[in-house]
């Protein structure tokens, strides 16, 4: 019979060893920095909610058995603070039953949160979370790509592990059909905005600039204006956040950007990673009504300029319309975004573009230090 208790100091190494043998390479002597992340990210974390802790399945004989991740987020909803769960899918020992998954996960769901989410939700745990009373947010589950150096993508992808030796000589055959393809579909291959009516243009010049905690803090009181369902960060986890997103690896050059109008106004922000020739991954993308389709612009001048091969981001029903305008394909491949509440209008609020979310309030950023990782020790 297992137990459920929160994560303790002493837990972390066991719990680093499980995301070794699940992530990296199935051996359960975790390397340095998978210790330090789990520490950082579930004991370090800035914020805290009463009843809303990371959680461990310990065995009679008081091994590890499982464990489940969860971070806080504040929430305003309706005008009062409430708390955002969210959610890293669950890591069982080898050896234990496939029953504490599900332990873990009803024991999560039991919490005082006022919305739980995970912007990492495999496929496998589709049927046991809507069982449970959750969502599928069907649109936000699927992914928008826009295409700037297909080849290229395509030889990064097919030139991996043991082929790896032939980049040097695929590469400048790619980067030549890329040259030309660009010419031939130019709206559809770069950063060219689309025609428009003059009525539909952004107004005027949009700039950008570094992206901090604290213009961040003034660019959600105006962007998520009226949204009945917004996060309530503070300087301190922000502060927080974009160090940890300053650690990653892999992923590419971060661009963390607030974009302004012609008037010094806030038009919207953009957190990516640009990764020359390779895909380059969205975490963020908001902006306010008027200038969105101008900071989606302005976002793919960026990523086109610093020679990136694709943008991924994740879809909303916001964004359905610039992105078939800008010729961006749909990707129905990789993680889900899964949400549960008490009160269903929330989950409807979520699923219909009335409430703001992004890849920067759930588990899915980490996910990619985590596979990310060399051995090497931090």
């Amino acid at each position: 019979m297992s137990a459920i208790r929160p994560l303790e100091p002493g837990d972390v190494r066991n719990v680093a060893a499980l995301w070794q043998y699940w992530f990296r390479d199935k051996t359960l002597d975790p390397d340095p920095d998978l210790v330090d992340l789990v520490r950082r990210i579930y004991l370090e974390h800035p914020s805290r909610a009463e009843g809303v802790n990371p959680l461990v399945a310990v065995g009679s004989d008081g091994a590890l058995q499982g464990f489940l991740g969860v971070t806080v987020t504040p929430l305003i909803v309706d005008g009062r603070p409430e708390t955002l769960a969210g959610v890293f899918p669950s890591v069982l020992a080898p050896d234990a039953p496939t029953a504490v998954a599900s332990l873990l996960l009803r024991t999560f769901l039991a919490g005082p949160q006022a919305l739980s989410f995970s912007d990492g939700g495999h496929v496998r745990f589709e049927r046991i979370w809507e069982t449970l009373g959750g969502r599928i947010a069907q649109l936000q589950s699927l992914r928008w790509v826009k295409l700037f150096r297909p080849a290229s993508v395509g030889v990064e992808a097919v030139t991996g592990g043991s082929r790896r030796a032939l980049r040097p000589v695929l590469g400048p055959i790619a980067a030549g059909v890329d040259w030309l393809a660009r010419r031939v579909a130019r709206e559809r291959l770069t950063a060219e905005p689309p025609a428009a009516p003059a009525a539909a243009r952004p107004q005027g010049h949009l700039t950008g600039e570094p992206l901090t905690p604290a213009s961040l803090l003034q660019a959600c009181e105006v962007v998520h204006r009226g949204l009945r369902l917004r996060p309530s960060y503070d300087e301190a986890y922000l502060t927080w956040l974009f160090a940890e997103f300053g650690r990653i690896r892999g992923l590419g050059e971060l661009r963390a950007t607030l974009v302004r109008g012609a008037a010094g106004d806030i038009a919207g922000w953009y957190v990516a990673f640009l990764n020359p020739g390779r895909v380059s991954r969205v975490f963020a993308l908001e902006a306010s009504t008027r200038h969105l389709d101008g900071v989606v612009d302005h976002l793919f001048v960026q990523a086109d300029a610093a020679g990136a091969g694709a943008l991924i981001g994740r879809l909303a029903p916001r964004l359905r319309r610039p992105m078939v305008a800008r010729g961006c394909l749909v990707h129905a491949g990789g993680s889900l975004q899964m949400v549960h509440a008490r009160d269903q209008t929330l989950l409807d609020d979520v699923e219909l573009g009335r409430a703001s979310l992004s890849r920067l309030d759930g588990e899915n950023w980490f996910w990619w230090d985590i596979a990310h990782r060399s051995r090497t020790p931090m």
